[in-house]
């Protein structure tokens, strides 16, 4: 008999044995480990009625380097959490013994084991990816006809990007920071989220290491000359502004560096020595007590890598910068309050400018229910009037938030809230930039959405700074269609997820994206490798 249960992401396995034999048929969970292949020892002693069993049960495997099917040896081999471990010999073979104790009382032994979050089993190697996602043994219920196969442990080799940083007139001295971005996909748009910083040794070198596959860019930040700073008050300061592969100064001109498991990409950028010069800008508005975030690009450049500071005693952004046309925006965060300025340095000191910080912008909601059938997502109608409704507030499977278009994806959601009754949803605390509009409707489809015209379907919502946004206008209607169908290749065994009787929640998404530009994907989980949209 086997028993199972799902326990807050974690999957724990009952596995009785009756009369202390039993041959366990194997079904595995496709991931990037595979796991399976348990099997009882020989070795137990019984004393009667309550008392406790010494087993064996042993773990049989190989493991493989999942690009090119070679076997991995003197893989550190784990059962998690760590009751027990081995190397894998010099062709990829392992042999894992892991001692169970068991209490018996009606005839029968009771094993447990207990799926983590990374597996419980997992393979370990320098120059391979140590993954994390969540993996299942499973057996089969029944009788099995004939002994589980072994084991197959795949790693995935890392990714490498090692390079060299020249840096003029330098002999060690200057070590510059590099740093890596990925590319990875928000509300289907486009961002590069920062990844691990390295600082170059006394040659100029770098290398990233333990990378997944996938596409990067690299920057260096920028970097003072210190012998300038130790000189006379008052004199030249210089320094290392920021550099993008291949030797670019603006982010979105980066060259891509794409790289597949177990490659390694070798790059190279130069940095220049330039003249900085002081810069102090005021800051109007600023609430006391806060802090302030802030960001500095070239203008109409956003490009990370730059940096100013904020002096709280003097209210005023401070910091050096070379010769250039620079952006600069700041924000107070829970108070909600945005500045930007665009500012010249110019062969001098920059002295004078203010920044002035004005209250992020407050969205109204309006949404119209056009339903031919079924539950409304406001509450009943309002018999005072017998011809309108009164707002109640949304129900709970009802959302509309903000979701920013950003190359660096800077900001969460902004969701609506509910105004005083009667009064529809509002968004508070929208800083500049534009946005797409996500609605989550408990029951219905969103068939328009609409700010001053515009169709917010088809294009994003500009907010500005400081300035007023017309109201969103939001019909939801409930006549749309349903699509099903099923994915080649996905598992469908039901005996995969003992967890869920009858099938297999796939850790994939399906996708129903429109054709029309600016349309919103639909997604919905795998089950049995069949997908359905209503």
């Amino acid at each position: 008999m086997v028993e199972s249960a799902a326990v807050d992401g974690n999957v724990t396995w009952r596995i009785r044995y009756q009369r202390h034999a039993v041959t366990l048929g194997p079904s595995v969970v496709a991931a990037v480990i595979l796991l399976g292949a348990i099997v009882p020892g020989s070795r137990a002693r019984a004393q009667g009625s309550g008392a406790q069993e010494e087993r064996v049960t042993t773990v049989r495997g190989r493991v493989l380097n999942s690009v090119t099917n070679q076997p991995v040896g003197h893989a550190l081999v784990v059962m998690q959490p760590d009751t027990a471990a081995t190397f894998t010999d010099d062709i990829g073979q392992f042999e894992l013994k892991i001692p169970e104790t068991q209490h018996t009382g009606d005839g029968s032994t009771v094993t447990t084991f207990v799926a983590t979050r990374g597996g419980p089993i997992e393979a370990r190697k320098p120059g391979f990816i140590q993954n994390g996602r969540l993996q299942q043994i499973v057996f089969a219920q029944g009788p099995a006809t004939k002994a589980p196969p072994d084991v197959t442990i795949r790693l995935v080799p890392e990714a490498l990007i090692v390079g060299h940083v020249d840096v003029p007139g330098s002999e060690g001295e200057v070590r510059i920071e590099c740093q890596l971005y990925s590319r990875e996909i928000y509300e289907e748009h486009e961002a590069w989220t920062p990844q691990r910083s390295f600082r170059i040794w006394a040659n100029g070198e770098f290398r990233f290491s333990g990378l997944q596959a996938g596409t990067y860019k690299l920057i260096t930040h920028e970097e003072m000359d210190r012998d300038s700073m130790l000189g006379i008050p008052g004199a030249q300061l210089y320094g290392f502004p920021p550099v993008y592969y291949q030797n670019t100064t603006d982010f979105s001109a980066a060259v891509p560096i794409m790289v597949k498991a177990g490659e390694t990409a070798r790059v190279n950028l130069t940095v220049a020595r330039r003249e900085y010069y002081p810069v102090n800008i005021s800051v109007a508005n600023m609430p006391p007590g806060r802090g302030l975030a802030l960001e500095v690009y070239p203008m109409g450049h956003q490009s990370p890598g730059w940096s100013l500071g904020y002096n709280p005693a003097e209210k005023a952004i401070e910091g050096v910068l070379p010769d250039g046309n620079y952006t600069v925006e700041a924000g107070t965060g829970e108070q909600q309050m945005t500045g930007i300025l665009n500012f010249t340095v110019k062969g001098r000191s920059l002295e004078g400018p203010t920044l002035n910080l004005l209250p992020d912008a407050t969205v109204s909601v309006k949404v119209r229910e056009e339903f031919q059938s079924g539950p409304t997502n406001f509450g009943p109608e309002n018999t005072e009037t017998g011809k309108s409704r009164t707002f109640r507030g949304p129900a709970p499977g009802f959302q509309v938030s903000l979701a920013l278009i950003d190359d660096f994806h800077k900001y969460g959601r902004y969701q609506a809230s509910q105004e005083a009754q009667g009064q529809g949803l509002k968004i508070s605390g929208v800083p500049p930039g534009q946005y797409q509009v996500v609605v989550n409707s408990g029951f219905g489809y969103a068939a328009s959405i609409q700010s001053g015209g515009k169709d917010l379907l088809q294009q994003p919502l500009v907010v500005g700074l400081g300035g007023s946004v017309a109201p969103i206008e939001i019909v939801l209607r409930d006549d749309g269609a349903e699509v099903d169908g099923s994915i080649e290749g996905e598992n469908t065994d039901p005996a995969s997820n003992a967890a869920e009787a009858g099938g297999i929640w796939s850790n994939h998404l399906a996708y129903l994206q429109p054709l029309k530009q600016g349309g919103h994907p639909i997604t919905t989980p795998l089950w049995q490798g069949n997908f359905r949209f209503e």
